[in-house]
């Protein structure tokens, strides 16, 4: 009897997911658990934080693309300081869960990028400058968290190095998205609004110019 690829099995959950989200968690349901969730986060305190992490973490080891909404998340709940510290930990930890999980639980991963030319290119230059490049790649943060995670999960980078690098490579785009979510549900008046906005507009800045001067040297 032919095996059957585990991330077959994990593809076709995520899409089952998807198609039937409106069965599983109706519109007012939905509103309604969205803010007994927030309500028990906030009372739950530093708890609250530790189980966001534990949804991260979740999330990454089985390829659930949630990882840019929690992250909104937890600006949106807790503010932009304390919320990119908690998405930090959330992306970092979920680095390791990710890499475990396709180099020891779904190893069919790495067909998927196999199949794509311009993820072979970005894979070949992360063998060849090393370091610079993965920090290069969690900069890209237009690029989602989990592609970003399969794809330096199947290099020869150790777990723990490829973790240090996520940690220091994701401080901008943890800041970017806590920011927007604290604009969106914590602004009080016209300039915080205008300073949780012109932090991310700074950040994207500094990050193209970055991305640009690398790509140069390469």
């Amino acid at each position: 009897m032919k095996k059957i690829n585990p991330v077959y099995l994990l593809v076709a959950f995520n899409v089952l997911v998807f198609l039937f989200r409106d069965f599983l968690l109706p519109e007012d349901l939905l509103a309604r658990s969205s803010a007994s969730l927030e309500a028990t986060l906030l009372d739950l305190g530093v708890f609250g934080y530790i189980g966001i992490v534990g949804l991260y973490t979740a999330c990454a080891f089985l390829f659930i693309p949630l990882l840019i909404p929690l992250n909104i998340l937890c600006g949106a709940l807790y503010g932009p300081y304390i919320g990119t510290v908690i998405s930090l930990a959330g992306i970092t930890l979920g680095c390791i869960a990710s890499t475990l999980s396709v180099r020891y639980v779904f190893r069919g991963m790495e067909k998927l990028v196999e199949k794509r030319p311009a993820a072979q290119k970005v894979l070949k230059q992360v063998e060849q400058r090393g370091d610079i490049m993965v920090i290069a790649v969690r900069l890209a943060f237009v690029v989602p968290y989990l592609l970003q995670n399969i794809a330096l999960a199947i290099t020869s980078i150790g777990i723990w190095r490829l973790t240090a690098l996520t940690a220091i490579g994701s401080i901008p785009s943890a800041a970017i998205y806590s920011f927007l979510g604290a604009g969106l549900m914590q602004s009080e008046n016209v300039s915080q609004l205008a300073l949780y906005l012109a932090v991310p507009l700074f950040l994207l800045i500094v990050i193209s110019i970055v991305l640009k001067r690398l790509n140069a040297s390469a």
